[in-house]
């Protein structure tokens, strides 16, 4: 009767600490949607000018309004046929026609948003000095800004354009990743090799 009264308890202790792991999963999950969240589509020209001067940025502003407001519409058509996808792969009754159907607007869509956004950077990258374009080419290299700051967002949630911005944690979005196999906690601002 002794052992089977252990038994119980430890089974109902072991079920209560899996429980408690699988919900601290969870709400550190939830908490740090940034980190675990579904990527967003490719950015659009704002990294480019990220590590500029705010005066430089301000200068190029107009440029990147147009080309945030030229891009917004296959932006969002991408997201509708992503949407469309999901639905179709989610629904109880399968439709190989409909979800091929769904891929190819995709594919389309996501073909005219590239082709557009590399026309744009193009645009840009024509406006910038030879120091800037070396600078928008570091930026790519270290996948982040110079200073940790994430500028991807800015005035009405468009990239590029906010003054400054909060350090991210070590190994978070625009900072390096951290690598305990090297020495020193990251490696030196524009250079992810040391």
């Amino acid at each position: 009767m002794m052992d089977r009264n252990k038994l119980i308890l430890t089974v109902l202790v072991a079920s209560v600490a899996v429980n408690l792991v699988f919900i601290g999963g969870i709400g550190y999950r939830t908490s740090n949607t940034r980190e675990f969240g579904p990527r967003p589509f490719p950015p659009n020209v704002g990294w480019v000018v990220r590590d500029l001067s705010e005066e430089r940025r301000m200068e190029l502003e107009p440029l990147l309004e147009q080309s945030y407001s030229e891009i917004r519409p296959i932006r969002r058509e991408m997201g509708q046929a992503q949407r469309r996808v999901n639905e179709l792969m989610a629904s109880d009754t399968f439709d190989a026609q409909a979800l091929d159907q769904a891929f190819t607007a995709l594919r389309e869509a996501n073909e005219r948003y590239q082709s557009l956004s590399h026309q744009q950077t193009i645009t840009l990258f024509n406006e910038l000095s030879e120091e800037e374009r070396q600078i928008a080419q570091e930026f790519v290299q270290r996948r982040g800004p110079r200073d940790g700051a994430d500028r991807s967002r800015g005035r009405n949630g468009r990239p590029g354009f906010r003054r400054g911005g909060p350090a991210g944690p070590q190994g978070g979005p625009g900072q390096p990743p951290f690598r305990p196999d090297r020495s020193g906690t990251a490696p030196p601002p524009g250079n992810p090799d040391q």
